[in-house]
């Protein structure tokens, strides 16, 4: 009879441990810094970016004559994608053997003038040598490159928690998600998820006008403070509808 109410006591006290320690997880609660870490979609599913390397190989002539219209223009443009792509510098790399390098000179030249002339400083520009075949069928030629970030999608479908029984009232983990994914696999540019683009300049035909159109309104009056029009009710017609009191 002893040994029944003392296994009897002891199960009670068990019992209350564990309904205290229940109260008490009852009471944790996420910090405030956590909780807005979980139900933020950028933070529980970033986009994740990887190094993609852009290449442009520029072939020489026998006689070093220099770079040919097509040349200049394939350059141009791809100048102009580096500036809107690239985070780090533009490499330049010209053949390694003498006389390859000798035949590449002025075509290098025009390059390094253009990229001068596109506004690219000299600290982003690196210059490097390369194997006369490196460049496959290509044979001897100048190869510019560049990295470019390119947004890598994250995984979704995760649904490892019951929703009904949050008590932290935490958006589900696959919150957000797909929108996330769905950016990553549609935009253009992925560095415009990084950082903004430049501003481009503004329109000086646009300006001209709008600024017209201020000066003719200022001076013929319109839209100043000073001047309120005044309207006179026709005849027969109904007063103006008060505000409700």
């Amino acid at each position: 009879m002893i040994i029944n109410s003392r296994m009897n006591a002891l199960a009670i006290a068990i019992a209350m441990a564990a309904l205290s320690t229940a109260g008490c997880r009852e009471h944790l609660r996420l910090d405030d810094f956590t909780a807005a870490e979980l139900n933020d979609p950028d933070k529980r599913h970033p986009i994740a970016y990887r190094g993609q390397t852009e290449a442009l190989l520029v072939e020489m002539g026998g006689k070093g004559e220099g770079l040919s219209y097509d040349q200049q223009a394939d350059v141009y443009r791809f100048v102009k994608r580096y500036r809107a792509e690239a985070n780090g510098p533009i490499t330049l790399s010209a053949p390694r053997s003498a006389g390859a390098h000798l035949a590449a000179s002025r075509s290098l030249r025009e390059i390094e003038d253009a990229l001068q002339a596109s506004g690219i400083s000299g600290r982003s520009i690196r210059m490097d040598r390369h194997g006369d075949s490196e460049n496959g069928e290509f044979g001897p030629a100048i190869k510019l490159a560049y990295v470019r970030p390119v947004a890598i999608a994250p995984e979704c479908g995760q649904w490892p928690e019951d929703t009904g029984r949050d008590r932290e009232r935490i958006r589900f983990e696959n919150y957000g998600c797909a929108a996330q994914r769905n950016l990553a696999l549609t935009v253009a540019n992925s560095r415009d998820l990084q950082r903004a683009q430049g501003v481009s300049p503004r329109s000086g035909e646009r300006r001209d006008t709008t600024w017209k159109e201020y000066v003719n309104q200022t001076e013929s009056g319109a839209g100043s403070s000073g001047s309120a029009a005044t309207t006179t009710p026709a005849a027969g017609a109904a007063p103006a509808a008060k505000g409700l009191q």
